[in-house]
């Protein structure tokens, strides 16, 4: 859609699964525009896509209550994965997001990855980490491999370490 009226009419009448919404619309400002409708329906599941990269616009989207922020400039594959991402419910942030205030791209994680992180730096085993999450054994072995690909580590002292330092624990 291209204004704010059309958009909240849209969603009154289709109930989308996933609204992606620009930070930048037309008549006004994406942001508000998510505040208006979540604040009417509070279930949908929301995301940005945006060439914007200022880290205030992702702080903004979060606090919104966005599932996602992602660049324009993702690979398709990767705006596939934040969509699929979003529609589980989970959050994503995209490679092409914004920046930390050192310059780099921050690796991110799903809310699931982020769960599971916290459980191994507890110093759970996969087998616990299963039974609280309610998954399989194989599935927490495989986020704990995602995880250390993603973060490029290499040792559950060295995940541990990381979630210290970004204040997961």
């Amino acid at each position: 859609v291209d204004n704010f009226s059309a958009f909240e009419a849209m969603i009154g009448t289709f109930h989308p699964d996933l609204v992606i919404l620009d930070v930048r619309m037309p008549d006004g400002d994406g942001f508000e525009a998510a505040q208006r409708v979540l604040a009417k329906h509070p279930h949908l599941k929301l995301m940005f896509l945006s060439m914007h990269d200022d880290p205030k616009f992702l702080k903004r989207a979060a606090d919104i209550g966005a599932l996602g922020y992602i660049s324009k400039r993702a690979r398709a594959d990767e705006l596939m994965n934040a969509v699929r991402t979003a529609l589980r419910g989970e959050k994503f942030v995209g490679a092409g997001a914004p920046r930390s205030g050192n310059g780099r791209v921050e690796p991110r994680l799903t809310e699931r990855q982020i769960q599971v992180l916290r459980l191994i730096s507890q110093g759970c085993s996969a087998k616990e980490i299963a039974n609280r999450l309610n998954i399989s054994v194989r599935t927490a072995e495989f986020h704990r491999a995602a995880i250390m690909n993603r973060l490029k580590l290499h040792s559950t002292a060295l995940m541990t370490r990381y979630a210290l330092e970004h204040g997961l624990i």
